[in-house]
């Protein structure tokens, strides 16, 4: 029987439908989670590895010598070495299409917390402080604003389509342009990187995170940025230099920012915390239920169809299978 890790507990149910055929590990819902030490001198003996807020460096995979698959639970994949694991002709599985819904609210939902200031509000009447007044442009409705893209997958569509709903007009950029007939079933208009961050009032971040991506969001973009516009990142952290953004912030270079993603995380830029006009969430933008247990299942069923000898189109790297 096939042994599969899986580094933090996972409901029974998503288990459930494999536990005849397959030998899982995972800590108890009250471990929670296993710690990077404790994978690393357990992973000798598996068949594949589903990982949770955790790492699959080449120490675990080089550790790992009987392991046939390893698995995120995510979209991205940035904690997995992946390059060494297609080295070594290790298939690895994402979670690519169950996430697309909560991610794009919970980054439609920071863009309208943020523009709107719901967060500073909410924190200022629990401190007693009624800041309610007449006229002022600390705010800004959504309606009317024009919203730039950067990166128009599944996730990027999907938040087009919620933000007309909101009455924005789209714009996007993507290293891969879109189809003309794509772009006209979504009503977007292509530019390149740096008009979209000259004429947008809004930049949500949906692109991932690969070398080239590596603090694309810097001083100098920010400084290109209006003045008046905000900056939305439910992707991943490193995309966005934080030191640069909080002083972009702090100094009144851009508006505001709404951020569920962080360079270190759990860790926050310091100076972030100190800012009225930031609004941060914890990494949890697919966290609803549905959206997660979701993920498991296709995590699961990617180990499992690399197991059974098959081609799973969340294979990262498909060129190892043969």
């Amino acid at each position: 029987m096939k042994k599969i890790l899986i580094s933090e507990w996972v409901p029974e149910e998503c288990l459930a439908p494999y536990k005849e055929d397959y030998d899982f590990t995972c800590p108890s819902r009250e471990k929670h989670a296993f710690s990077y030490d404790e994978v690393y001198e357990m992973i000798e003996d598996y068949d594949a590895y589903f990982i949770l807020d955790n790492e699959g460096d080449k120490k675990v995979i080089d550790r790992a010598k009987n392991l046939k698959v390893i698995a995120n639970f995510g979209v991205g994949y940035n904690n997995i070495d992946w390059k060494y694991a297609t080295e070594v002709g290790l298939p690895v599985v994402n979670t690519p299409t169950t996430v697309t819904e909560a991610t794009a609210e919970h980054a439609v939902a920071l863009l309208i917390a943020t523009m709107r200031g719901v967060a500073r509000y909410d924190r200022e009447v629990r401190r007693g402080v009624w800041n309610s007044p007449n006229f002022s442009d600390i705010d800004c409705e959504v309606y009317g604003r024009t919203l730039g893209i950067m990166g128009f997958g599944r996730i990027g569509k999907m938040v087009c389509k919620k933000a007309q709903g909101l009455g924005m007009k789209v714009i996007y950029f993507d290293k891969y342009r879109a189809s003309q007939e794509v772009e006209k079933e979504y009503n977007v208009t292509y530019m390149s990187f740096d008009d979209v961050v000259k004429n947008s009032d809004c930049i949500t971040l949906h692109m991932p995170y690969i070398p080239e991506n590596h603090h694309i969001f810097n001083a100098e973009v920010f400084r290109a940025m209006k003045d008046s516009a905000y900056l939305i990142n439910a992707a991943r952290g490193p995309i966005v230099d934080e030191k640069a953004l909080a002083k972009a912030l702090k100094d009144g270079t851009i508006k505001g920012a709404g951020l569920d993603v962080f360079e270190d995380e759990p860790n926050v830029e310091p100076e972030l915390l100190e800012l009225d006009n930031v609004t941060l969430t914890p990494h949890i933008a697919s966290c609803t239920l549905k959206a997660r247990m979701g993920m498991c299942r296709e995590a699961l069923g990617g180990i499992i169809g690399v197991l059974e000898g098959k081609k799973p189109y969340n294979v990262v790297n498909p060129e190892v299978l043969k």
